[in-house]
């Protein structure tokens, strides 16, 4: 036969899994030209063969992968963005000074570290950084929150010895600081014979980076510290001078720079008494008593509410807003600005967790009951008649507790959610968002945590805590049991 002219040629497509995968038998003979019977028509009776069945499901895939493949890219993508948001819900909780981390379950042991019973731990950078004793010398270590690995440690001043009096240090915390772990370092004062009369010693404010400790600033602190406390990068010192003067100023914490200072009007004990001055940062305002009482605006040291000494006025900040209360002058609520809003009959309560959840809302415990208003209209909400103390704002409730004693109600309507007992001896009440856990002693003694839902109040799990835990510490969302002489990370 002759070859066809090109101009005649057909494009032939071959199908990979059309072709066969052996010599072709017909009657025995090899190579004969007579095909065997098709695949996907088996001869009656008979079975198709395995391969035949995997041919139908490729050329099914060719046919239908245009449609497939979109819906797969959605599928995972919509898992990408669930697991997104998951993961930011859950920095938003661990942001929450006090705050764990959500669970997945049952939490076991992850690491240990030395620790002592007054060593101070802060959440840096991504790890955890115990502030203690060692040998004589005050030092920062840090280890990784997964692994409790080592990453550095820093030695900060010397202890005292039996000649001086007892130096300290003092490394805010709560939330996870973020790159800079910043410390108030005392150096020892020498022993007086009047200790009424003793100087203190030199102090000053250490910033270390929290990736490897080295120290990114430093700088002299001229006045006895009050407190101190961190604002985003920033430090907040109260210090007293010499005549008795309080002072307050927000300072970079590498240089030291001043971004607002703040005097008070009267030296404390100006009228004969012997007093002491005391300070309080919370999220958005300082609060000042002892020489008399102030507010300041945390972020520019506006004086919002001043009160002369001896005006016995107490404070207490609620968000964005604030409450003043004394006997003589009675209790109200001020605004951002400090104007007064409305007259209260006590002071807001301000749960040591709080996770925004009820912003909308004030809270007032007056001993025999707690009642709740609107935080912007002043619309009475809901009185409930109790002796239980708010421990915990989380998911719009509020958690009572008592020895004892749990109870969760609706911070908007005042329902009762749940109302459980507990275990006496119950020491830690905190929470992941969900789960309110409760360190108490199991029915051998031995402590467990017990995690009970928020809303309902149904107990999902009890997992033993190691033996002999005295408290439960909550620092940039991971959750740590103490011992005598342990650090022990759960989670």
């Amino acid at each position: 036969m002759a070859p066809t002219p090109s101009h005649r040629m057909e494009a032939v497509e071959l199908v990979e899994e059309d072709l066969p995968t052996s010599p072709t038998t017909v009657g025995g003979r090899r190579g004969g030209q007579t095909a065997r019977p098709s695949a996907e028509e088996p001869p009656p009776g008979s079975e198709a063969p395995p391969g035949a069945a995997r041919r139908g499901v490729a050329r099914a895939v060719r046919r239908w992968w245009p449609i497939a493949l979109p819906l797969v890219l959605v599928v995972a993508a919509s898992s990408a963005v669930s697991a997104q948001r998951e993961r930011a819900r859950a920095d938003r909780v661990a942001a929450v000074p006090g705050m764990v981390r959500p669970l997945d379950g049952a939490p076991s042991e992850l690491w240990r570290v030395p620790a002592g019973p007054g060593d101070q731990v802060v959440a840096a950078g991504g790890g955890v950084a115990v502030v203690g004793d060692r040998q004589g010398v005050w030092r920062v270590t840090a280890v990784d929150a997964r692994t409790g690995d080592e990453r550095w440690s820093t030695r900060l001043t010397r202890v005292a010895s039996v000649a001086v009096e007892a130096g300290a240090v003092v490394c805010p915390g709560g939330a996870d600081v973020g790159e800079l772990l910043v410390c108030l370092v005392r150096a020892p004062a020498p022993v007086y014979a009047d200790a009424l009369a003793a100087a203190p010693g030199a102090a000053r404010i250490v910033a270390l980076d929290s990736a490897d400790g080295t120290v990114a600033g430093e700088w002299a602190v001229g006045d006895a510290v009050v407190s101190v406390a961190r604002r985003g990068d920033d430090v907040v010192l109260v210090t007293e001078d010499p005549d008795g003067i309080v002072h307050a100023a927000r300072h970079d914490a590498l240089t030291g720079a001043t971004r607002w200072s703040y005097e008070a009007r009267q030296a404390v004990g100006s009228d004969g008494y012997v007093d002491v001055a005391s300070a309080e940062a919370t999220g958005e305002h300082l609060l000042l008593g002892g020489y008399g009482t102030a507010v300041l605006d945390l972020d520019d040291g506006a004086e919002l509410f001043w009160a002369r000494y001896l005006s016995f006025v107490l404070t207490r900040s609620d968000s964005e807003r604030f409450g003043t209360w004394s006997a003589s002058r009675g209790g109200a609520l001020h605004g951002a600005s400090g104007r007064k809003l409305r007259d209260l009959p006590a002071l807001p309560v301000r749960p040591a967790v709080d996770d925004g959840t009820a912003d909308d809302v004030v809270v007032l415990d007056t001993g025999r009951e707690l009642s709740a208003a609107g935080a912007y209209t002043g619309t009475p909400l809901w009185t409930l008649d109790t002796d239980l103390e708010v421990a915990l704002v989380v998911a719009g409730h509020l958690v009572l507790a008592a020895p004892g004693r749990q109870m969760s109600v609706d911070s908007h309507t005042g329902e009762v959610a749940w109302d459980v007992a507990t275990r006496a001896g119950a020491f830690a009440l905190v929470s992941d968002g969900a789960l309110v856990l409760t360190a108490e002693p199991g029915a051998d003694g031995a402590p467990v945590l017990t995690a009970r839902g928020v809303e309902d109040g149904v107990e999902y799990w009890s997992r033993p805590l190691p033996a002999g835990t005295s408290s439960l510490v909550v620092e940039g969302g991971a959750l740590l049991a103490r011992t005598a002489h342990e650090l022990v990370a759960l989670g």
